[in-house]
């Protein structure tokens, strides 16, 4: 059998479904089944052979959720080309520099934001056979200089290229919330063996209706790839509102979903308001960020036993560990601590946690979590240097503090770079914030360390409060200091009305730490 290759598995598992939906757009119900997708990809992918586009061709895009979003990404796939996806939530200082780094062929764009960044960018452009598509549909008034896609009949009279399992297929950007953007190199090879984990791992099938209401440019769009591998019907919002979800899973009759936590609670809060019926719910998967423990056990009141976690990230495509949904009931009633941890390791990835000389440590003892697996990238764009620092003999170094438990499960304790040091003592941000997040006023936290004369840094926490809820600085220091270590007490506790999030709802702590410095954070 030859090597798998994400072009070759689309391809194979687009024509298997014909008439079965494929995908439906929500609001608006629009809808195409697996033969129409596949059908429409095709005309798009020869459109783009037309223009040049193919094996070593950059193809960047600038699509919010929508059914051209699928279409064309599929297309890009299909013509064996890489895809370099950019988020319409992207600052312009991002989005100019990932093109200026990538240097696509073609730009192929449906949002109003960055017209202005994508036609500078033209403009300033020394290769004169950059083309930029806009697509219609979208209320948008494009410049002259670029060109409005229009359906066509095209004639297939070109053989798509057959991708080797060495070539490029995804080029993504890290969400630059610390320095500058990274792009991340995925292989054929690579995405094809992430598609066929996350099918193990989380079997679907063509009787699942999967909603994805947040950004396909994320981790959205790996379950949106592995779902249509398998004849699932899925249903994709703009954005997310919780409202609209909770009706679409009830009108719909909605099987799986996705979410960040920000996402659970708002859904959560919402149920003690109106009435609903979740009862076609049977995955609920969740990760980018640590969950509040107290806000997991109500999800299970109200969703049942049907939650999943995953632990990955970009430069391993979201396949390093999981917490399945049996772990989840088991812990539920047996050991709830469980709940904290994010599983263990998938089928196709070995993970290791390793102390500052590269020795494996004990259970309960913290180190950098290591990784090797088919699925991680190649390496960084450009960035050599950087690249041999990250992959060390195959080990992916992913920069996460962690620990094992004496059964195996895997814990998530910091970022290396969101760790504080005060008086000497390590102090993980994450930690801090589970257990402020377990206070009931409490909605969202992020912990920062501030500079402070005697101790380096003070552990300094933001905090946005439960609707009906309110505390004070006080109560918040005395709640943790009852429960933790004298060090990781926050001796600053400011409040907001909200956080700032990324485009995947994770808060923000370069914005947090920005807003510290321009001294708009509040004291109750």
């Amino acid at each position: 059998m030859e090597r798998t290759t994400i072009q070759s598995l689309l391809l194979k598992g687009l024509k298997r479904f014909n008439d079965l939906p494929a995908i439906t757009l929500l609001p608006s119900e629009e809808t195409l089944t697996y033969k129409e997708l596949f059908e429409k990809a095709g005309r798009i992918s020869h459109y783009l052979l037309r223009l040049g586009v193919g094996r070593g061709s950059h193809v960047a895009t600038l699509i919010p959720n929508s059914l051209e979003h699928v279409i064309f990404n599929l297309a890009i796939q299909q013509c064996g080309a890489t895809l370099v996806p950019l988020s319409e939530k992207l600052g312009i200082r991002e989005v100019d520099y990932i093109l200026k780094e990538s240097k696509p062929k073609v730009v192929i764009m449906a949002t109003q934001s960055h017209v202005a960044t994508i036609l500078e960018y033209l403009e300033g452009a020394k290769d004169s056979d950059i083309r930029v598509i806009g697509l219609s549909g979208f209320n948008i008034s494009y410049p002259d200089k670029f060109e409005l896609f229009q359906w066509q009949e095209e004639k297939r009279d070109l053989d798509l290229p057959i991708a080797s399992v060495e070539d490029i297929a995804l080029l993504s950007y890290t969400g630059g919330t610390t320095g500058t953007p990274k792009g991340v190199m995925h292989s054929q090879e690579g995405l094809g063996a992430a598609i066929l984990s996350a099918a193990i791992e989380d079997p679907l099938d063509d009787r699942d209706r999967l909603l994805l209401s947040t950004p396909i440019v994320h981790s959205a769009g790996s379950l949106l790839w592995r779902a249509l591998i398998s004849g699932v019907h899925v249903y994709i919002m703009r954005s997310f509102h919780a409202e609209h979800v909770m009706h679409a899973i009830k009108e719909y009759r909605i099987t799986t979903t996705f979410m960040v936590p920000t996402m659970l609670y708002r859904l959560l809060d919402l149920t003690k308001k109106i009435d609903y019926d979740v009862s076609s719910m049977r995955n609920i998967y969740y990760g980018a960020s640590p969950i509040s423990q107290e806000r997991l056990k109500e999800a299970f009141e109200v969703f049942g036993p049907i939650m999943r976690q995953q632990y990955g990230m970009t430069e391993c495509n979201i396949v390093i560990s999981r917490l399945s949904k049996s772990t989840h009931v088991w812990a539920y009633h047996n050991n709830q601590e469980i709940l904290k941890s994010c599983g263990k390791p998938c089928i196709l990835s070995e993970v290791r946690i390793i102390d500052d000389n590269g020795n494996d440590v004990r259970p309960f003892e913290f180190g950098e979590i290591i990784v090797k697996s088919p699925t991680i990238m190649v390496g960084y764009y450009k960035r050599p240097e950087l690249t041999k620092k990250t992959i060390r003999d195959g080990w992916l170094y992913t920069g996460d503090i962690g620990m094992w438990d004496e059964s195996g499960y895997l814990y998530i304790v910091d970022r290396k770079k969101d760790m504080i040091i005060s008086g000497g003592m390590n102090v993980y941000s994450s930690e801090v914030e589970r257990l402020v997040n377990q206070h009931p006023a409490v909605s969202l936290s992020a912990c920062i360390g501030v500079p402070h004369p005697d101790w380096g840094e003070a552990v300094c926490v933001v905090i946005s409060q439960r609707e009906g809820f309110s505390c004070t600085e006080e109560e918040i220091i005395d709640f943790c200091r009852k429960s933790t270590s004298k060090y990781m007490v926050p001796k600053i506790v400011y409040f907001r009305d909200s956080l700032p999030l990324t485009p995947l709802g994770k808060v923000d702590k370069k914005e947090v730490k920005e807003m510290y410095a321009q001294g708009i954070l509040t004291i109750k």
